[in-house]
């Protein structure tokens, strides 16, 4: 058991949202001690799991741009790509050549006939977004893509090039980021988990550690992750004041295939739940493939053999069906932090000194050089980069009626049955699969009860996996979080 002191910030998490702000951090204020508080081995975290595709424009979806908190998400994601220039600036000059990062640029969408309406819906929606902000894009002819070989049930319908988004490996920008870490003198990590917060007067004074320590500062950003959630439950009234974070676990894996090197990221839209099938080339004849996206109210540990099975399927019918000559490398499993309304939450609270930057549910890699900077400059006494629209003491925000949410999740539970290759005699049972799905849903959302805080479509999962139990969860949270806005 230790105490740590004479630290001007603490940052809790080690992942790149964290590390990226400790960067930040010493970039506008070298003199600033700061402390960086997470455990070595980022169990369960979304950064040593992420495929780390770099852009925006691939995660547009119909949703998204159908209300101003999704464009707000998109703005700030397209005003994240100007900053990853001079970001990998910051970080390459600090290193050796070996250990410098770049990016991998060029990005292919694809769409094809394995799921179902949701995805030529966000097809169209990227398409529209493109053209809205003049952004570079060539349509391909989607059967002579390198790298894409899918049996002939998967040949996809539609291809893009987007050349101004690309990928990054995540494994060497913690390495790189961790690296600058332990070389500077005003930095350090502390190897441990943060357990709880100390908060007297309004303001925060230390982050309690699982050891038993604590680590004091007068300024404390919350940067953990699905983690983040269990440090602010150690203070319930604040919390019941914050959207809930849930975990939305993803299987990927990673491949050995030799010479035959893929040059860009392939991917589907998103689509089933999900942030669409995609291969991410590595460099020497690795291959990253990914990912599955489930949600679930406690972090996913490890993957299941039923992920396993269905990514691998569907790596080899949609993507290249060589890949089976390939070498298994590793599975990796991480949670991405998705907050009960689906977005972020960035910003100071009402505890003097208290910052959070978590609930970035698939951005958080892409947006880390932005959000960074911004919460850099926030706890240095600046105005920021952007405007804090993601306030994290705020109602949920509403993005749907009961009725839209309906559709939307209908959409995706069919996108669903079609990825896992569901399929229905044709006649007189066309319309069964639908009727299942709808009246599943309707029962949900009756369930629920739920008018003005209406539950997003991906979190129906969790509600569908143990309704005896997670109805009444969703019903308490929502009356306490009418108490707390009372």
């Amino acid at each position: 058991m230790a105490d740590y002191d004479g630290y001007d910030v603490v940052v809790v998490g080690n992942g790149v949202l964290g590390m990226a702000t400790a960067h930040a951090l010493q970039l506008r204020d070298p003199g600033l001690r700061v402390a960086v508080v997470g455990p070595a081995p980022r169990p369960g975290a979304a950064s040593a799991a992420a495929g780390a595709m770099m852009g925006c424009y691939g995660e547009v979806t119909a949703q998204l741009l159908r209300t101003p908190s999704g464009r707000a998400k998109l703005a700030k994601g397209l005003l994240a790509a100007r900053h990853w220039p001079d970001w990998l600036e910051s970080i390459n000059q600090a290193l050796p050549a070996e250990e410098r990062i770049a990016l991998t640029p060029g990005t292919i969408v694809f769409s094809n006939n394995k799921s179902g309406i949701i995805e030529d819906e966000n097809y169209a929606a990227i398409v529209q977004a493109l053209e809205e902000n003049g952004a570079a894009y060539e349509t391909l002819d989607p059967n002579r893509i390198d790298g894409l070989a899918p049996a002939e049930d998967c040949r996809p319908s539609r291809a893009l090039y987007l050349p101004d988004e690309g990928s990054i490996d995540a494994a060497k920008l913690l390495g790189a980021l961790s690296a600058l870490i332990e070389r500077s003198p005003t930095l350090s990590f502390i190897d441990d988990t943060a357990t709880g917060l100390d908060i007297h007067g309004g303001r925060i004074r230390a982050v309690r550690l699982r050891e038993g320590g604590r680590v004091a500062a007068p300024q404390v950003v919350l940067a953990a992750g699905v983690w983040t959630q269990a440090v602010l439950d150690s203070v319930p009234e604040l919390a019941r004041r914050i959207p809930r974070l849930f975990c939305g676990g993803g299987t990927s894996l990673l491949l050995d295939t030799g010479p035959r090197a893929q040059a860009h990221v392939l991917r589907t839209p998103n689509r089933a739940f999900a942030c669409g099938l995609h291969a991410v080339p590595r460099g020497g004849g690795r291959l990253y493939v990914g990912a599955t996206n489930t949600l679930f109210a406690q972090p996913m540990l490890r993957t299941s053999p039923a992920d396993m099975f269905f990514l691998l399927e569907c790596a080899l019918d949609q993507l290249d069906q060589d890949l089976c000559a390939a070498q298994l490398v590793a599975w990796q499993a991480g949670n991405r932090p998705v907050a009960v309304d689906t977005c972020p939450l960035i910003g100071p609270t009402s505890v003097e000194g208290l910052w959070l930057l978590t609930g970035t549910y698939r951005d958080g890699l892409f947006l880390s050089p932005l959000l960074g900077r911004h919460i850099a400059d926030r706890v240095c006494g600046g105005p920021g980069l952007f405007e804090e629209t993601f306030a994290p003491e705020r109602k949920p925000i509403r993005l749907y009626t009961v009725e839209q949410a309906r559709a939307e999740a209908l959409k995706h539970y069919l996108a669903m049955g079609s990825e896992h290759g569901i399929r229905l005699p044709r006649v007189g049972w066309h319309h069964a699969f639908p009727r299942f799905y709808e009246q599943m849903l309707n029962g949900l959302y009756d369930e629920l009860g739920e008018e003005e805080f209406v539950l997003a479509p991906e979190l129906l999962a969790i509600v569908a996996a143990d309704r005896k139990r997670m109805v009444p969860f969703f019903r308490d949270y929502y009356a306490q979080v009418r108490q707390a806005w009372a």
